[in-house]
């Protein structure tokens, strides 16, 4: 822990930083906080040695933040960083002051505050110094899920105590837990059924947010926002290669698709599927509605004849996903949309479930179509909601784990200030993430809640693609939260 490279590139401390704010207390510790009071699922931030000032640190915390957790960062250094210059007060002197164990002890009542305010499930993530106080929460079962970036004084013997779902992101130069000693945790926990792990050597610098997001959303399960939430793939439906009013073609824009509706329609409509693909029955329904409504509908294959298969243990949705990330649906949406202009459709929709919802709010974005619609969004993040570029509609369930209603609040409050794009919000009350497409046949309320939603979708096309030459006004904003 004393090796250079632990204290290399020292932060430039700023404590006016961040898109939070500073408390004097929390749990009776000052700390940085952000995010949503109200949200039911939190993360502490355990600082590395240089504190909880650290600029790149409040950064990762509002990040976090924004994908629908209630983030607080303690001082458990109490106003007393590590100063590299300071001859009086070197590192092996600094470090007997400020043991992790003494934060191990603090973040109890910071714990405890959290579950006052309501907090069903907490989530902590640790940095260098701080995965220390991090893997004694998880060998404590204090916390749902755990989160260790490049740990120091981490050892085997901690990690066969751990109790909670924990995620390892290890560099591959790194003196404190080099590769061989990271692999030799991976080996520990692959024996341990119970727990959930994850692993990521070679942390890129350029975005250390997303990768503690994606564990954070792979293992804050089964009451956080994570996608591997039993929720997300709840109520699997029998695929049909053969189903639809429409037809398969075998290339589209270069790839397979579904297409419905009719051929010379000005004003066409792209599905992204969820999880499970575009051989879905109710997808293929939906898509068959759409295109009853006068619009060219297309549901590509995004998934390569890979859909998610729940029974399947060696290749459970934390291995999919790595496979199939919703940033390669979005660059095979465009030579798809490139298509539709070729054959002269002048405005373009789409419309994302799930998994999908990630793909059409990338395109929303990048302003490659002319209006969105987002059904039980996954993976989809406020900053996401700050760069849409066209009317886009929010379709959210009452009960939803992946965006929840108090996300779902924060995307229409980051719309709300935008007032140049047209948006639509809507949660629907009594049905749960996926409802929109994997509504049970026999479950009356879910059938109704469905065709409603989709009369939402169908009625915000209409308002935002049918005019000549596909330009309108776009429609005014709406709520129903």
């Amino acid at each position: 822990m004393a090796s250079p490279q632990c204290c290399a590139n020292p932060p430039t401390l700023n404590p006016a930083g961040g898109e939070g704010k500073v408390v004097d207390s929390f749990g009776g510790i000052k700390s940085y906080v952000a995010g949503a009071a109200e949200s039911k699922a939190a993360v502490i931030l355990v600082s590395d040695v240089f504190g909880f000032e650290a600029p790149n640190l409040r950064k990762i915390a509002d990040k976090v933040a924004s994908s629908g957790y209630f983030v607080v960062v303690p001082d458990f250094l109490h106003g007393d960083p590590l100063v590299l210059e300071s001859t009086e007060k070197p590192f092996p002197v600094w470090i007997k002051e400020h043991g992790p164990d003494k934060a191990f002890e603090e973040a109890k009542p910071v714990i405890a505050a959290l579950k006052e305010k309501g907090a069903s499930t907490v989530g902590a993530v640790g940095y260098c110094w701080g995965a220390k106080v991090v893997a004694e929460l998880a060998k404590a079962h204090e916390i749902q899920a755990a989160v260790m970036c490049h740990p120091s004084f981490v050892t085997v013997d901690d990690i066969k105590e751990v109790k909670c779902p924990i995620a390892i992101l290890g560099a591959e130069i790194d003196r404190m837990s080099p590769p061989e000693v990271v692999k030799q945790f991976e080996q520990v926990l692959s024996s341990k059924l119970v727990t959930l792990s994850r692993f990521s050597l070679g942390l890129s610098t350029d975005g250390p947010e997303l990768e503690v997001a994606a564990a954070l959303h792979d293992t804050l399960v089964p009451e956080g926002n994570g996608m591997a939430s039993p929720q997300c793939c709840a109520n699997p439906p029998a695929l049909n290669p053969a189903g639809g009013e429409g037809k398969v073609v075998d290339s589209f824009g270069g790839i397979k698709a579904y297409i419905s509706g009719a051929d010379d329609s000005k004003a066409a409509v792209i599905l992204a599927s969820d999880v499970y693909g575009f051989e879905a029955p109710n997808l293929r329904k939906i898509a068959d509605k759409v295109a009853s409504s006068g619009y060219f509908v297309v549901v590509p294959d995004f998934i390569h004849g890979d859909p998610f298969v729940p029974a399947n243990t060696e290749r459970p949705i934390q291995v999919w996903i790595k496979e199939h990330g919703p940033d390669k649906g979005f660059e095979e949406a465009k030579p798809v949309i490139a298509a539709l202009k070729e054959k002269g459709v002048s405005s373009i929709g789409a419309a994302g479930y799930c998994w999908g919802a990630k793909v059409v709010v990338e395109l929303a974005k990048a302003h490659e179509i002319q209006a969105a619609v987002m059904c039980h969004p996954s993976f989809v993040t406020v900053d996401d909601i700050k760069e849409v570029k066209c009317p886009i509609a929010i379709l959210g369930a009452e009960v939803d784990h992946l965006s929840p209603p108090e996300v779902v609040k924060q995307f229409e409050q980051v719309l709300s200030s935008k007032s140049e794009i047209g948006h639509f919000v809507k949660i629907f009350p009594g049905v749960a993430h996926g409802w929109t497409v994997r509504y049970k046949s026999d479950d009356a309320h879910a059938v109704k809640s469905a065709e409603e939603a989709l009369a939402d979708m169908i009625d915000w096309f209409n308002k935002n693609l049918k005019a000549i030459g596909g330009a309108c006004d776009p429609a005014p904003a709406t709520s129903s939260v």
